[in-house]
């Protein structure tokens, strides 16, 4: 399976230089005019990365200075914040990378035997599938955390990839069940609000967009597809800024305190 995909990829590498040789032997202008494209294409997802990776960066840096009570609201500058998520780009880039290969590792390793079962059912392979997905699925959570909370250290101390690390898997070990009451709590409110945002942008927009159709004004639903992307990158960069709040909020709270968890509340008073 390893070989086939590795033979896939050289396959895809190859297509995509022999496409490329074929557009300069068509043409050299027609060539150009390719390569500009992929140039441009690739440039606009470079600053797009960029201003995504130091946004969140200066986030954390502003909330840093809002909630140890250093500075108003009123006196938090963009750019000033914005510099500090430049400053840590690679480390917080390096952080962000790092879970999504380790999230989409896990669950491509768990989901391996129910990719097996479809070729051949078999009650072992249900086995590892639960015995994978015990194994993989805490882990690849428990890591998601500690590197929320490697972010804040490396936007609050500026100590370095690894050391930002280390701190923030010490911090998620003492704290472990504070943290995944926080992703449940989260979640659940991410859930119901985004639920929420498409029950009323459906009932509101689905119409115009139905209409625009029948009455043959396609201008009309073409605006309003522009508009619900647009609207899907507000509800969504809420969100995460609601999100990016909270989790710093936490750290905030755990990293001078001793938090206990709302169980562990609930079992010392009985």
């Amino acid at each position: 399976m390893y070989v086939s995909r590795a033979m896939a990829v050289l396959e895809t590498i190859n297509n995509f230089f022999s496409g490329l040789g074929s557009m300069f032997n068509s043409g050299f202008i027609g060539g150009m005019n390719a390569l500009s494209i992929l140039i441009f294409s690739a440039t606009i997802i470079a600053v797009f990365v960029w201003l995504g990776v130091c946004s969140q960066g200066a986030l954390v840096s502003a909330l840093k200075k809002i909630l140890t009570g250093k500075k108003k609201i009123t006196d938090i500058r963009y750019r000033e914040n914005i510099s500090v998520g430049h400053e840590n780009f690679w480390e917080i880039l390096g952080l962000n990378l790092l879970i999504k290969i380790f999230v989409s590792a896990a669950f491509f390793i768990v989901s391996l035997p129910l990719l097996l079962m479809s070729l051949r059912d078999s009650g072992w392979l249900a086995f590892f599938y639960i015995i994978l997905f015990i194994i993989f699925v805490p882990l690849a959570t428990g890591l998601a955390l500690a590197v929320k909370y490697a972010i804040a250290y490396q936007v609050f101390e500026g100590k370095g990839f690894v050391a930002s690390l280390e701190k923030g898997f010490k911090l998620f070990r003492k704290n472990w069940l504070v943290s995944f009451e926080m992703a449940i709590i989260l979640f659940l409110v991410s859930f119901l609000a985004s639920l929420a945002f498409v029950i009323v942008a459906s009932l509101f927009l689905v119409p115009i967009f139905f209409f625009g159709l029948m009455s043959g004004a396609l201008w009309v639903s073409f605006l309003v597809v522009f508009i619900s992307i647009l609207l899907v990158i507000f509800f969504g960069a809420l969100l995460t800024t609601f999100q990016i709040s909270s989790w710093t909020s936490l750290f905030v709270t755990l990293k001078d305190n001793s938090v206990l968890a709302k169980l562990e509340r609930l079992f010392r008073r009985k």
